[in-house]
């Protein structure tokens, strides 16, 4: 039996993922400098790794984010905010200069971090600090980073709690989503999943 006539078989020789959309998260990640600065780079293939402590981001050892991390064995994330995506697009922006500066990071306000040496961008909702425990090297060019989160700080405002529903918290504190390739979306509406009788994650 054959595939249904409406789906479209991809060829694999390149990347398929700039073909269609798909919904992240957009974070920045930060890594101390060797210089004692700090670096702010966004990431969207992160999330968390099991239903523990464990955070993974995808980055090429190329960039400084990886190889910060790996060099100081730490790293924090910052869960910005929908109407942070200036700031946010500003952490993209190119090294220039003879010691590749990032000049548009001083326009990102920061305040430290409390456990891990780095610091964490002012307005998110959400903040990880995490110590580096591995890498997954060798995918095409790209690694894996897995750190086990150390320290957590969520805004008031973003905190599930008993005395608030869900629907409600996500209208009042919209969520930022990156719709790769190229494009974001605000969440402030959702519904409760129909979860069977009996379901155990």
């Amino acid at each position: 039996m054959g595939l249904p006539e409406h789906l479209v078989s991809l060829p694999l020789d390149e990347p398929v993922w700039d073909r269609f959309f798909s919904v992240f998260p957009l974070v920045l990640v930060g890594t101390r400098e060797e210089d004692g600065g700090h670096d702010l780079a966004p990431k969207h293939l992160a999330m968390p790794l099991s239903w523990g402590n464990w955070f993974g981001f995808v980055c090429t050892p190329r960039h400084r984010t990886y190889q910060n991390a790996v060099r100081t064995g730490a790293f924090t994330v910052s869960y910005p905010r929908p109407e942070q995506i200036v700031v946010t697009s500003l952490a993209a922006a190119p090294r220039c200069g003879e010691h590749q500066d990032k000049p548009a990071l001083l326009a990102l306000p920061v305040f430290p971090a409390q456990v891990v040496d780095g610091v964490l961008v002012e307005g998110c909702h959400l903040y990880l600090e995490c110590r580096l425990d591995r890498t997954l090297d060798e995918l095409d060019g790209n690694s894996l980073l897995v750190g086990r989160v150390v320290a957590v700080h969520v805004h008031a405002n973003a905190l599930r709690n008993d005395d608030r529903e869900d629907n409600e918290l996500v209208h009042d504190d919209p969520l930022f989503a990156y719709l790769y390739p190229g494009r974001f979306a605000v969440i402030d509406r959702s519904q409760g999943f129909p979860m069977p009788a009996g379901f155990k994650r």
